[in-house]
């Protein structure tokens, strides 16, 4: 063999493995950028579909209310659905509307809709959706392009003259965007029925009446910061019991019109309430005390005769939700106890944060919760959703032998501790007690994919959906036991779901901004 020969054949080797190495990392490029499109787009759909869910529900019930109004007029309520959404942001103008309209219902005992709508014009049509048609359409996604993930033109399209739809990315995007090029529906033809304004003066004295309230809540609750942590309800014991005094002899006699009457009566429904709170208001006092004054070595009453000449501190709001925390978790409540105990805990929770924000307004350090006491929301948190079903000890500490083969139940249970546990302490603006409950969030996404990814949580392949329709469809989900994983493949990639028994679990999502 002569030098030249292998001096080429040396060469031709040299660029055939530098080939491949480009090959391989420009191949490596591009799937790294489908896979992390993939994870961002479920992320999506994720939060789409429960932002449909929601608003789904809102427009349904406005509508419904609305076609009341009108008598069953299907084109007039939801021409006026259409005239609240315009004017008010979407569903919110509804909901907003239909709000202030039960409020001067509750003022008046009756509230005619329709007349707050005028100069309706009929359209070419009848309107024929149905709730159905004011739902949010189904999740669509967003079309992948390389480059904006980063990945831009290859020098091996270059090497090999690939131009236009033969190159990597292009043929990479089309592959993953199948769907994407669909024609959209054709607009209807058509137009429904509208109303030319819409008319909110007889509204008005209930925007007035519930300013009014919001200023004397506001200076109530000032009060009452300013003299005790405990007596958020005694005022309100005291005003009503006079109101229901001045009334007391009329409504005897029968002198009552139907206004004064219905303010009567619900002025004795909310007496009865403010007492009931009152009582519990005072046992949460001397648990307080007790614990405080243990710490400190003295008695609660002396505690308590110190306290009477000091404005409430941030601790007293601190253990006051602690303690009703712990009720809210205990077993056997009635409707009406947890109602109770989650408004006198909502009360601690603004104390806090009323007294922080007093505190930072002088230029000091705002008070988080103790970790102590972080851990004591939390596990009363969990307590609450999971000891029904024994997956946890009386401190909400898990039990890992009683939570393996029932993981359907845990998912569920958690994830509605963690939406409640956010939506308590959202107010409280304490980055410790967020990282407790994202560090939790993660913990849990981690335990449903390791469930997932056991084969034998998995449907057969034979009897996975071969799509998201079937997937929701209820023929197919009236044959799956709890616990299923389901699978199904997507332009953009594999789905996988668990099976809760009713539904499909989703992440926690929180609605309540920190």
């Amino acid at each position: 063999m002569s030098f030249w020969t292998g001096f080429t054949t040396g060469l031709a080797s040299s660029i055939d493995k530098g080939l491949q190495s480009a090959i391989q990392k420009r191949d490596g490029e591009l799937s790294a950028a489908k896979k992390f499109w993939m994870q961002r787009d479920a992320t999506k759909r994720e939060k789409y579909e429960a932002k449909k869910e929601k608003e789904d529900a809102e427009a349904v019930a406005g509508y419904k209310s609305l076609l009341d109004g009108f008598n069953g007029d299907a084109d007039m309520a939801k021409a006026a659905f259409d005239s609240l959404a315009a004017s008010g942001g979407g569903i919110a103008g509804v909901t907003d509307y239909l709000s202030k309209v039960r409020q001067r219902t509750d003022e008046l005992g009756s509230y005619d809709i329709s007349l707050d709508f005028k100069d309706f014009k009929a359209g070419d049509t009848a309107y024929t959706g149905g709730e159905e048609g004011l739902l949010m359409p189904e999740y669509q996604g967003t079309q992948f392009k390389a480059a904006d993930y980063g990945v831009g033109s290859s020098r091996l399209d270059e090497l090999f003259g690939r131009t236009g739809a033969d190159t990597d990315t292009a043929r990479l995007e089309k592959q993953m965007n199948v769907g994407f090029d669909a024609q959209p529906a054709a607009a209807p033809a058509a137009s429904t029925g509208a109303f030319g304004s819409v008319d909110r003066s007889r509204l008005s004295a209930a925007e007035t009446y519930a300013r009014q309230k919001t200023v004397e809540a506001q200076q109530d609750a000032k009060v009452q910061r300013d003299i005790t942590a405990f007596g958020t309800n005694q005022a309100r014991v005291k005003a009503l019991t006079q109101q229901i005094a001045d009334q007391e002899e009329r409504a005897k006699r029968g002198e009552l019109d139907a206004k004064e009457q219905k303010t009567y009566d619900r002025n004795r429904d909310e007496l009865a309430d403010a007492e009931r709170k009152t009582e519990l208001e005072q046992k949460a006092e001397m648990f307080v005390l007790n614990k405080q004054a243990k710490k400190l070595d003295i008695t609660a009453k002396e505690l308590a005769n110190k306290k009477a000449q000091e404005p409430p501190q941030f601790n007293d709001f601190e253990e006051m939700a602690v303690h009703y925390a712990g009720k809210l978790a205990e077993e056997g409540l009635t409707s009406q106890q947890e109602s109770d105990y989650t408004d006198l805990m909502n009360n601690a929770i603004e104390g806090a944060k009323a007294w922080n924000e007093k505190t930072a307004a002088k230029g000091k350090a705002k008070s988080p919760f103790s970790p102590e006491n972080r851990t004591s929301v939390f596990n009363a948190a969990v307590k609450k959703e999971l000891a029904p079903y024994g997956l946890v000890n009386d401190l909400g500490l898990e039990i890992a032998t009683e939570i393996e083969g029932n993981e359907p139940t845990y998912f569920a249970g958690m994830n509605r501790a963690l939406v409640a546990l956010n939506k308590q302490t959202a107010a409280l603006q304490d980055s410790q007690f967020n990282s407790v409950i994202d560090s939790a969030v993660e913990t849990l996404k981690e335990r449903v994919s390791i469930y997932k990814a056991n084969p034998d949580n998995n449907l057969p392949d034979d009897k996975q959906p071969q799509s998201a329709d079937e997937a929701f469809t209820p023929a197919f989900t009236s044959e799956l036991e709890a616990g299923d994983v389901v699978r199904y493949n997507t332009p953009q990639g594999e789905v996988s779901m668990v099976w809760l028994g009713t539904r499909y679990y989703t992440q926690p999502v929180f609605e309540t901004s920190r």
